[in-house]
């Protein structure tokens, strides 16, 4: 059975977190972790302005945009599709955030997280709420993080 709603220290998810968590879930073969090719984007069509993919290249590890949803490309306002994790946010990402992308990687588990953005710094009015999903070709070595971010106002309204 899945979990309508999951929870963590600082309340309910998000709707599109908990719809995205489900789907995943629902994508996930029995044995290892689902892959790529087990997503058909057309099966979540209302989450795709607020999906990106990394690809994960393991030696060195660093992380690539593969996809960015619209959403996330009008919050950056500069095109980050291509460019590596880091890079294409300097100077605000930093070694504290990569530790939670490089979890999923060798945990092969999911990362929520819930506050203030790292990349904007100058609108602290801003909350950000992402989910990291681990995604393995071969259903063992993580190779894509499908990952899902909501930004929200003071409010909380989405933006």
């Amino acid at each position: 059975m899945l979990e309508l709603d999951r929870m963590d220290e600082t309340g309910p998810w998000h709707p599109k977190i908990a719809e995205l968590y489900r789907y995943w879930q629902q994508i996930h073969p029995q044995s290892g972790l689902p892959g790529r090719q087990h997503m058909d984007p057309l099966e979540i069509p209302a989450l795709l302005p607020n999906l990106w993919l990394l690809d994960v290249e393991p030696e060195p590890l660093r992380f690539r945009y593969r996809l960015v949803g619209t959403k996330l490309a009008q919050f950056f306002g500069y095109a980050i599709r291509g460019r590596y994790l880091g890079e294409a946010t300097q100077p605000h990402f930093t070694q504290q955030h990569l530790v939670h992308y490089e979890g999923v990687v060798k945990n092969r588990t999911y990362h929520y997280r819930k506050g203030p953005p790292a990349f904007a710094v100058d609108r602290p009015h801003l909350r950000v709420e992402r989910i990291l999903l681990p995604l393995a070709t071969d259903g063992l070595t993580v190779d894509v993080i499908l990952a899902l971010t909501v930004l929200t106002d003071g409010q909380g309204r989405e933006m």
